[in-house]
């Protein structure tokens, strides 16, 4: 069965990556990755997908960033 999950705002469908993948991705540090993920109202969290294990959904941070940067 094919999952409908799309990022909101968006129809893409999510994108996970760990937190250095995401960061080579943005081209940012991992401190910033988690400053967003505490201070930015909106910011879409990550997903525990294990004990040692955070996945960031690409697609819908990069859809949060192109918002911002609208506003």
């Amino acid at each position: 069965m094919a999952s409908k999950c799309t990022v909101p705002g968006t129809d893409q469908k999510p994108h996970y990556a760990r937190a250095k993948a995401a960061c080579a991705h943005f081209q940012i540090a991992r401190s910033t990755l988690w400053q967003w993920t505490k201070s930015r109202h909106g910011f879409p969290q990550p997903l525990k997908a294990g004990e040692k294990v955070t996945l960031f959904d690409i697609n819908a941070i990069d859809a949060f960033l192109k918002a911002q940067a609208v506003k």
